[in-house]
């Protein structure tokens, strides 16, 4: 009996000690990244908030405002009043690209193809981009002096229907790296590495910066049309206290709603998070579609009055706090406990049996 009284007392000690290790290793996954290339500090003077669709008729009174160029690059175009904006651009002698995706889910609509045939009779150079699943972008440089990014497509919906965001950002240097994206992807030329903090560009850095951004400190906002446990970032949601946000309402969001106490919507296509300061905003979701196989293009930036007001119009969207368990943030580390824990019992058992 002493011997099995020695064996139990030490699986418990072991089962302790791992659980107290599992602790330490999920509380190193929520310390500051000490890189700062995923975000860049923008002054909060030089960003335009645009909520779909209370104001997506920025995009197209910024677009009528160009003087020297215009390049674009676009999942799917079927609004005529964007359509039109670009075709007169280039009547006018301005310099137009458009890329577009050479598959869109549920094929090209006729739509579409109406819009590039007055796109190419004005003199606008469009190109359809293949080899990515999906090129799903919604960028446009505006005289390499302002970028409007994010979520809101050139279409009826994206336009007067979907809740989505977009930022214009009045800033050479970050609309420049956009530009060369975006005249690199038109001409085939492809796309390697970005030099650049904070840009984000499926495939080649976003689940690495998006990882770094849910990896910070504080209470957590998200707006997502897709959130799916393929994109591999549960671990770092959960990672929060807190959870606040909204998703679409799809069926394959209903996980990441029941885990994280998201609200699902309908017509959500926003792609927003949020944490302390920081703040993406872009066209990528949290699937692994989007973040290994598109080609998408988004920013990390630090600026308190946008983050501020992306809080806020997630919680105008009905996010409520949801608090994360303790058994579901060390699950997995729980998990392997108790399975080491029931095989060293099991071991156990047989010396008993034997012995005795």
């Amino acid at each position: 009996m002493h011997n099995i009284s020695f064996i139990l007392i030490g699986t418990i000690l072991v089962s302790l000690i791992l659980v107290s290790f599992a602790s330490v290793i999920v509380a190193s996954t929520t310390v500051e990244s000490t890189s700062s290339n995923w975000y860049v500090s923008i002054n909060p003077s030089q960003v335009t908030l645009i909520v779909g669709p209370t104001n997506s008729s920025y995009i197209v009174h910024e677009l009528k405002e160009a003087n020297t160029s215009v390049y674009s690059e676009i999942y799917e175009l079927t609004c005529t009043k964007v359509a039109d904006a670009l075709a007169e651009l280039a009547k006018q002698g301005i310099n137009v690209y458009v890329v577009l995706s050479g598959n869109v889910y549920g094929g090209i609509p006729s739509d579409e193809y109406q819009c590039v045939n007055l796109l190419n009779s004005s003199g606008v150079h469009v190109k359809f981009l293949y080899g990515f699943t999906f090129v799903h972008s919604k960028v446009y440089v505006i005289d390499n002096s302002t970028v409007i990014l994010g979520s809101i497509n050139p279409t009826y919906y994206g336009m007067h229907i979907d809740k989505s965001v977009d930022i214009a950002i009045h800033n050479s240097s970050i609309a420049k790296v956009y530009a060369g994206i975006i005249l690199r992807d038109f001409k085939n030329e492809g796309v390697n590495s970005i030099n650049y903090p904070g840009i984000v560009v499926s495939p080649i850095n976003s689940y690495y910066h998006i990882s770094d951004l849910l990896s910070q400190q504080g209470t957590l906002y998200v707006a997502m049309e897709e959130l799916y446990p393929s994109s591999n970032l549960f671990s770092k949601i959960a990672s929060h206290k807190t959870v606040i946000g909204v998703v679409s309402d799809y069926s394959e969001d209903s996980e990441a709603s029941s885990q994280f106490g998201l609200k699902q919507l309908h017509d959500m296509v926003a792609k927003v998070i949020v944490v302390g300061n920081y703040v993406y905003v872009g066209s990528i979701n949290l699937d692994s579609t989007s973040l290994t196989e598109n080609r998408e293009l988004g920013i990390i930036i630090k600026d308190p009055l946008l983050a501020s007001e992306l809080k806020h119009l997630i919680l105008q969207w009905g996010g409520e706090p949801h608090h994360i368990s303790l058994f579901y943030k060390y699950r997995d580390y729980i998990i392997i406990s108790i399975v080491i824990i029931l095989i060293l019992i099991g071991i156990t058992l047989r010396r008993y049996r034997k012995n005795k």
